[in-house]
């Protein structure tokens, strides 16, 4: 629970962290007018929409609608709760935190099995590097090319065949025999009051989110263990391991991946590590060919281009399909790097021949070219079953190419491989286009019935934008008021009525005089106005327009509401209504003609 005094911190953390700084130091922004810009790191974008105003200490997606301080930012982000970024935030600026608050139940105990997974770790890296135990697994890894340096960067370690060692040191830093099954390492024994770890005898890679906190564990089976056993174990699903959205390495990578605005994705730890130590900073690992959404909304946080370093049949595999798929919806750059067939995967090629591999990075190719030429290196052109093969495994990834554009270049080049027609391939392309075109007939109904009102609602918005990006809001808005006042959106009425009454503007301070309710709607205002650059007598002739359109669509309104009841006063034979309604009505066009005749 927090209370007010928590309250009061969190002001004064606000105060003393601006939040252009803060979220530079995730993605890179740019200086444009009186606010910052940046592709927004919470969806796919090429264009940037995401706004940062340090007169506000606000951010805003026009793009996705995300919004918020350097809290909301830091929990977005980082996706953390708040007390998570309460703590993290507090440090950064200095402030020391009061007891003043409690974690629940599901909290603390989320924070308990994080400092086991540490222990654990700690434990792990402690045999591998000092203990006669890890002898063995030391000598594999630096067979490997793993140095001790990375080592202890990775935390990795060694799980001893002897279960109780293990058991017995995180007893003794009081764990439970229930917070050790909780994490997935240990399983309960058939033989009596006790666990087993489910990694013995192998090398441990901790598995960590972006921030560095270790989450599960991966497990490599030490070569000559034996034949029967998987040579990769993961931790299983718990509250805290999710594998859909991990990337090893990401912790250590994240700063060179922004950086260097691109990351290199291999399918595991080696794949990763070797580069990694040899100086190739931007590089994280997947299991497998396959990424998930998950994994690619983290990514996209830090660069929006993909380099695959991925086995190369992954091209023939569904779960690639979707994966590249998803990536392109996002609006992500995706290459293939490609190592010939010189070398099988990143580790060898960076062990033999560092020069050659970072050669290939810098000449990636397009996953679009990268296909086609895989597909006809595969199957050839030369025969009738070749092509087919060739269609067969393009086409259902050209087809799912979000950008129309690049979907016709690509379409074009696989005609000229296959010495074929254009309307040939479209015509195949069809049996992989499961787009069908979507019915808006009630949409269109509902857009039609409430035209005028969203008409409406929208010049009054824009006003509400000429007005807020004026130097004098309230001054401007007390002139306007003499020749509109009939606001039909309660946020917006709510926002002239506050600026009417302030004698001197200033944003933040106008901000607080504001209904809760209200305030993300001026923030979302002040930021669209102060984007828009307009001299005094633009924004005069600009104001001036959009009250003119909104008085023609009030008395049109009215007109149609006068209609009506002249309809039902006929009816019913009272001509005194008549004729006061009639009267009404031609003064009402006469206002009319003369708004329209002054428009032309």
């Amino acid at each position: 629970m927090i209370n007010s005094s928590v309250d009061n911190q969190v002001e004064e953390i606000k105060k003393k962290i601006d939040i252009v700084e803060l979220i530079n130091a995730y993605l890179p922004l740019k200086k444009r007018g009186r606010h910052f810009l940046a592709c927004c790191p919470f969806h796919g974008e090429k264009t940037p929409s995401f706004t940062v105003s340090p007169e506000l200490q606000i951010f805003k997606c026009f793009g996705c609608g995300k919004a918020g301080d350097v809290f909301t930012f830091l929990q977005e982000f980082e996706k953390i709760d708040f007390k998570e970024a309460l703590e993290i935030l507090a440090k950064k600026a200095g402030v020391t935190l009061k007891k003043s608050f409690k974690y629940n139940q599901e909290e603390l105990k989320r924070k308990k099995l994080l400092e086991l997974n540490h222990q654990i770790a700690r434990f792990y890296n402690h045999i591998l590097l000092n203990h006669p135990l890890g002898k063995n697994a030391l000598e594999y890894l630096t067979k490997r090319g793993i140095s001790p340096t990375t080592i202890k960067q990775f935390q990795i370690g060694y799980a001893p065949t002897e279960d109780r060692l293990i058991t017995n040191f995180l007893k003794k830093q009081n764990f439970t025999q229930n917070e050790l099954l909780s994490i997935g390492n240990f399983m309960p024994s058939n033989y009596g009051n006790f666990v087993y770890d489910r990694f013995k005898n192998r090398v441990i890679f901790p598995l960590s989110n972006s921030r560095g906190q270790i989450l599960g564990f991966s497990g490599r089976i030490l070569p000559n263990a034996g034949d029967n056993m998987a040579k990769y174990i993961n931790s299983p699903e718990t509250i805290l391991y999710h594998k859909s959205q991990l990337l090893f390495g990401l912790a250590q990578a994240r700063e060179a991946i922004r950086q260097q605005d691109f990351v290199i994705v291999t399918e595991g730890e080696f794949d990763m590590l070797s580069p990694f130590q040899k100086g190739i900073k931007n590089i994280v690992a997947i299991k497998g060919t396959a990424f998930t959404k998950d994994q690619l909304d983290i990514l996209r946080r830090f660069t929006d281009t993909l380099v695959l370093a991925l086995d190369s049949d992954f091209a023939g595999s569904t779960a690639s399909l979707k994966s590249i798929e998803m990536a392109d919806s996002l609006e992500f750059d995706i290459k293939v790097l490609v190592l010939s067939d010189k070398y099988k995967d990143p580790d060898e090629a960076v062990n033999d021949d560092l020069d050659f591999f970072k050669k290939q990075v810098s000449k990636a190719i397009p996953v679009w070219d990268f296909i086609i030429d895989y597909s006809v290196k595969k199957f050839g052109v030369d025969t009738p079953k070749g092509k087919t093969e060739i269609l067969k495994l393009v086409l259902p990834f050209l087809t799912k190419i979000n950008n129309s554009v690049i979907k016709s270049d690509y379409l074009k080049k696989l005609a000229n491989v296959l010495d074929s027609d254009l309307g040939a391939i479209l015509d195949e392309l069809k049996k992989y286009d499961n787009n069908s075109p979507r019915d808006n007939s009630n949409n269109t109904i509902t857009q039609k019935e409430n035209n005028n009102s969203i008409l409406r609602e929208n010049l009054e918005k824009k006003l509400l934008i000429l007005i807020l990006g004026a130097n004098k809001p309230h001054l401007l808005t007390k002139r306007i008021i003499k020749d509109y006042k009939n606001f039909i959106t309660y946020r917006f009425e709510s926002i002239i009525k506050t600026l009417v009454k302030v004698k001197n503007f200033k944003s933040d301070q106008f901000a607080q005089k504001l209904k809760e309710e209200i305030k993300d709607t001026y923030y979302d205002l002040y930021l669209l106005a102060t984007e828009q650059i307009l001299d005094r007598d633009k924004r005069k002739k600009e104001v001036a327009k959009v009250i003119s359109q909104l008085t023609v669509l009030v008395i049109k309104e009215e007109i149609h509401a006068i209609s009506q009841e002249m309809d039902i006063a006929e009816g019913s034979g009272n001509n005194e209504v008549v004729d006061q309604l009639e009267s009404r009505l031609n003064q009402l066009f006469s206002q009319l003609s003369k708004l329209q005749i002054k428009k032309k």
